[in-house]
């Protein structure tokens, strides 16, 4: 595949996707074989001193590090000095850790298959470093308490082990503190990734600290680290530094090119050019479905990844994290093909709908639409411009609540359409043509199978990835989610 038409498409798209997002910058990479292909930053990294976001920005990773502590764990398995369903009390120093419900004990696989029973947290974070790991630990399970309000909202234990997935970062937390408690080098959870993980995939922006200062982060990566904002419409909020006490869940720094180069080695068998991480079948199962992951068939959990349409073309692995509270990450990648893109931007909207379509994703998903429709071989480059398709959407929306959304089978006159065009009231500053709005009206199917007919008029106009970004402008959100899929 040629890059190019790919990298023109997010020239034009990204400045849009920041406008849309209010995210103050952007870095996005794109990897191919066992090569970073492309890198590009957009917008600013720093507001009050207009630095630039560029390539080698550094920005927290967030949850999508989990796939590295997974990565460590899977290390340990393959030396055999723990299996994969071993219970963990077996081999944790000082703690003990059961789920009251039952039925059986905690293993490796549970908690990296997120199916432990432990409820979902927000990483029992802090304004204040965390003590070391086991202590934390120790501290979390004492507790028995989720940290979000208290607890009041979601249990510390909310199933029995092995019944359903439920993403937990304390689960991982463990996972990291096997690799702390078991690795042959007997070195902190933190220096055994950078040895083992890092070094070996030459990702030399990269490093996992139990605390993003100063005495744990190298000088360069901090001053090359964005600032992180907290939005609400009209405001970016630079708020003061969250610690994450389950930080192998969550507390990585890296760019774009090093994370890319993780993910190309995963797609790869474990290793790149460079060196090795883990056996070709190791990695395999890493990203192959492990259990359900909720009620959507096409979904699935590998050890860690999220594993979509597994076995096809078009299937994709991925993660995803957010630093709170000024930071959102987003990886995927396409094991068939080989590509992989990752994009990092120093936002997190306040308005958080406490799950993975949560508006802190937004930025990342749309530049990963981009990328997907250029991977299955689709044009990335949208027909239409900004205006031109927002004005499509609007035109196609409104013809179909004049016909079809109500039954009416006679479409709007010539005059009629002309004459809302004309009365239409636009707000300063909104995109507007008038002309492509009426040629939508005009263009809508009309009768039986309108519905599937109409999807695929609007996908010959407005791409996938584009339709998407105009469609929530017009504040239809999800619309594109509940279409039927072509055949």
């Amino acid at each position: 595949m040629r890059i190019t038409r790919l990298v023109v498409a997010l020239d034009e798209l990204v400045p849009e996707i920041l406008d849309h997002t209010k995210a103050p910058g952007l870095s996005v990479a794109v990897g191919m074989g066992e090569e970073v292909a492309w890198a590009q930053g957009y917008g600013r990294a720093d507001l009050a001193t207009g630095r630039p976001m560029t390539s080698d920005t550094v920005g927290p990773t967030g949850s999508d590090c989990k796939t590295y502590t997974a990565a460590a764990a899977m290390q340990l398995v393959e030396r055999g000095l723990i299996g994969l369903d071993d219970p963990i009390n077996d081999h944790l120093e000082g703690l003990r850790v059961v789920n009251p419900h039952g039925d059986r004990a905690i293993t490796l696989r549970d908690l990296l298959t997120h199916r432990s029973g432990l409820g979902t947290n927000f990483g029992n974070s802090d304004t204040v470093p965390p003590p070391p790991l086991g202590e934390h630990l120790r501290q979390v399970f004492r507790r028995a308490r989720s940290d979000a309000y208290g607890g009041s909202i979601v249990p510390f234990w909310g199933t029995k082990v092995g019944v359903n997935y439920q993403y937990s970062n304390v689960g991982i937390a463990l996972v990291g503190y096997l690799v702390e408690q078991l690795n042959p080098d007997r070195v902190s959870f933190s220096e055994y990734v950078r040895r083992h993980v890092f070094e070996p995939l030459a990702m030399t922006s990269t490093c996992f600290p139990p605390a993003q200062v100063p005495n744990h982060v190298p000088a360069d990566l901090l001053a090359r680290r964005s600032v992180g904002y907290a939005t609400l419409p009209g405001f970016h909020f630079p708020l003061p530094q969250i610690h994450i006490g389950d930080y192998p869940a969550g507390t990585a720094l890296s760019t774009p090119s090093d994370h890319a180069r993780f993910v190309l080695a995963m797609l790869n068998g474990g290793r790149l050019a460079s060196g090795s991480i883990l056996a070709p079948a190791t990695a395999a199962a890493m990203l192959a479905p492990q259990a359900a992951a909720g009620p959507d068939p096409n979904r699935a959990i590998g050890f860690v990844w999220s594993v979509f349409h597994h076995g096809t073309k078009e299937g994709y692995v991925g993660h995803g994290g957010e630093h709170m509270w000024g930071w959102n990450h987003f990886a995927r990648g396409w094991p068939h093909h080989r590509v992989s893109v990752v994009v990092s931007t120093n936002q997190w909207d306040l308005g958080d709908l406490g799950t993975s379509e949560r508006p802190s994703h937004f930025a990342g998903r749309l530049v990963a639409g981009v990328v997907t429709a250029w991977v299955n071989g689709l044009d990335p480059l949208p027909r239409r411009s900004s205006t031109s398709a927002r004005s499509w959407v609007a035109g196609a929306l409104v013809a179909d609540r004049l016909t079809n959304r109500l039954g009416i089978s006679t479409p709007p006159s010539p005059e009629q359409v002309a004459r809302i065009a004309e009365q239409t009231v636009v707000a300063p500053g909104t995109p507007w043509d008038p002309q492509v709005f009426q040629e939508a009206i005009h263009q809508v199917y009309v009768g039986p199978d309108s519905l599937r007919k109409n999807v695929q008029i609007t996908r010959e106009e407005v791409p996938d990835h584009q339709r998407e970004l105009v469609q929530r402008q017009l504040g239809v959100p999800g619309l594109g989610n509940q279409l039927p899929p072509l055949d």
